[in-house]
């Protein structure tokens, strides 16, 4: 899975580094940890409008969903995507073709599992450069207060080897698209065929990882800090195996 994400970039270096144009009735300011259980306003850029920088709400509800209930108990379950079943999953099968998006960031968060403990990374590419990661889109109408939630889930991928050892209970990374290939998957007129090819581990020999303290996890803590991605070593890792 792929639950904490940060975007700490002002929004202009979004804008130009996406060629595209904040929706600016939103009042954005840099996450450095979102986490997906909180549903949190996150900037995105469609398939329809793939100049325009606009903002959606990470966790899913699918357009024909009836009732709040049933919107609030589903989008626990579609944070995230599997590439394998994207157009096998009720969910998610209706929006390949024509609801892809981009979802910016500059890094995320895995848990690497040791002797029954977790121990929390930060990962990113060289440099900390942004990155657009592989997402869906869809607009859902709660039909007894006529409230419009426009929402996303994020794309994953089996795990390269860099996120397979960082991330080695499930295994599953991201779906990080290069520069080339978000064009690509914006891009209205390729097959479905073509925009899944799209869909594959990261390499891992342009990414950075590093171990985080679990501020990220304190209950009642605010972890929406810049120190959240800091380096914290923790002694009983070997750690420099992990560092590429």
């Amino acid at each position: 899975m792929c639950v904490f994400i940060s975007i700490s970039k002002e929004i202009e270096a979004l804008e130009k580094r996406f060629r595209a144009e904040a929706n600016k009735k939103v009042d954005y300011k840099p996450v450095f940890q979102a986490s997906a259980f909180s549903n949190p306003l996150l900037p995105a850029i469609t398939q329809p409008q793939p100049a325009i920088i606009d903002f959606y709400e990470w966790g899913l509800i699918p357009f024909w969903v009836k009732d709040e209930k049933t919107a609030r108990d589903l989008r626990l379950n579609t944070v995230n995507a599997k590439t394998e079943t994207l157009t096998e999953k009720p969910s998610f099968r209706h929006l390949v073709n024509d609801h892809r998006c981009l979802v910016p960031a500059d890094g995320f968060f895995e848990f690497q599992e040791m002797k029954g403990k977790k121990y929390p990374w930060y990962i990113c590419l060289k440099n900390l450069q942004l990155f657009g990661l592989a997402g869906l889109t869809d607009t859902w109408t709660n039909h007894v207060t006529g409230e419009i939630k426009k929402t996303f889930t994020i794309i994953t991928v089996e795990a390269n080897p860099l996120l397979a050892e960082i991330h080695n209970r499930k295994k599953r990374m991201p779906a990080i698209l290069t520069p080339e290939n978000e064009t690509i998957w914006l891009d209205n007129t390729i097959s479905i065929e073509d925009a899944l090819s799209l869909l594959k581990p990261y390499d891992e020999n342009q990414m950075d990882a590093w171990t985080v303290s679990r501020l990220i996890t304190t209950r009642g803590a605010d972890a929406n800090v810049p120190s959240v991605k800091d380096k914290f070593v923790y002694s009983e890792l070997s750690q420099p195996k992990l560092i590429y």
